[in-house]
Formats: C-alpha cells, sequence, structure tokens
C-alpha cells in the first residue's frame, strides 16, 4: 500500500501559494486598506494554527495602477527608500519592501512627521486605532518597540531613517535617499 506524505515545511520549491483575492468597489477610500488589514489578521491565524504556513502581507493593487504606470511617481526609478502611500508601496534599492498593515501605517505615520518626535502613546492612537481587537486589548509601549524593531529589519540599510529617543519615542530622518510620496488626498492639504 503506498502512503504518500507531506510535503516538507522548509521545501521552498514545493511551497504552493494560495491567493485571496478582493475586488472592492470604487469610491470607497479606507475599503482596501481596511479589506487588506482584515487579510492580514486572518491570514496570522491561519498561520498559528497551521504548521508550516507562512504568511506575505496583503497587497492592493488597482487596474488604473497597471493601466498607468508612467504617471504614478512611484514607478519611476529611484535607488533610495521608496515610500508611496498612494499604491501602498514600500522599495528599499529599488526592491519590493513587504510590509504588514500595522508595520505600514506605522512607518507612514513617521515618514508624515519627518524630523518630530512622536510619542509611543501617540502612535498607538494614531495607527493602532480602529485596529481590530484595538479596544479589546490592552496595547503596550512595548507593542510598539516590536513593531519599529521589524520595520527597522525589514527595512535593511535604510533602518536609520528610524531613530529612537530614549524616554520619548520615535523620530523619522529622512536624508536625500528618502523619498514619502504622500497620498493623492493629502497632497491637496499640504
Amino acid at each position: 500500500m503506498y502512503q504518500a506524505g507531506l510535503p516538507a515545511a522548509t521545501d521552498s520549491a514545493a511551497a504552493v501559494q494560495v491567493v485571496l483575492v478582493f475586488d472592492v468597489p470604487a469610491g470607497f477610500t479606507e475599503l482596501p486598506a481596511r479589506t487588506a488589514q482584515l487579510a492580514d489578521e486572518f491570514g496570522r491565524v491561519i498561520a498559528d494554527s497551521v504548521p508550516g504556513v507562512r504568511v506575505r502581507p496583503a497587497v492592493i493593487t488597482s487596474a488604473h495602477d497597471a493601466a498607468a504606470p508612467d504617471r504614478d511617481p512611484a514607478s519611476r526609478p529611484f535607488d533610495g527608500l521608496l515610500i508611496a502611500r498612494a499604491g501602498r508601496e514600500v522599495r528599499a534599492g529599488g526592491a519590493p519592501v513587504r510590509l504588514s498593515y500595522l508595520e505600514f501605517e506605522l512607518l507612514c505615520f513617521l515618514a508624515e512627521h519627518p524630523r518630530q518626535t512622536v510619542s509611543r502613546a501617540q502612535l498607538m492612537r494614531e495607527v493602532w486605532a480602529g485596529t481590530a481587537g484595538a479596544e479589546h486589548t490592552a496595547l503596550s509601549g512595548r507593542t510598539v518597540d516590536t513593531h519599529v524593531r521589524r520595520l527597522r529589519v525589514k527595512l535593511g540599510g535604510y533602518a536609520g531613517v528610524i531613530t529612537t529617543i530614549r524616554g520619548r519615542g520615535y523620530r523619522f530622518d529622512p536624508g536625500p535617499e528618502v523619498r514619502y510620496l504622500p497620498a493623492a488626498a493629502d497632497r491637496h492639504r499640504a
């Protein structure tokens, strides 16, 4: 009798990707980001319950982005750190950086307040507000510290753009090699 075994969890060549696609109606500006956040949270539940499953952060794309790449400033070549709020894209040295929903929101919040020290309490209030379970979970400053640490690891050589101000919080210190592109709605306010 033949008995097949499961492929080894570490065998990346045997890995199969399962892609979940949501078509979100146009006109709902916050819905794509919220949907991506929920997909990330659901993915973590699956990863915690199924051995060997790795979850990648949700990615938001649109037909408009694919149809007009030349109009998108994020699509222009740039060798530094590029943070594009509208496309929810981060690139370091031209390579895409995969961030979770909260890591991306944290990075954008810091980038929107360059050279300003932002306290952990303010980050929890602004970035974690409205996230699933935030009102039922006691968040601590360590939550922010953990996300900043993970974010720095993923930014690699650009980790230095986030400075720890001991006893006060964090500061985003962009240099000429860092470009932040706010969402279109944010540009009208600036």
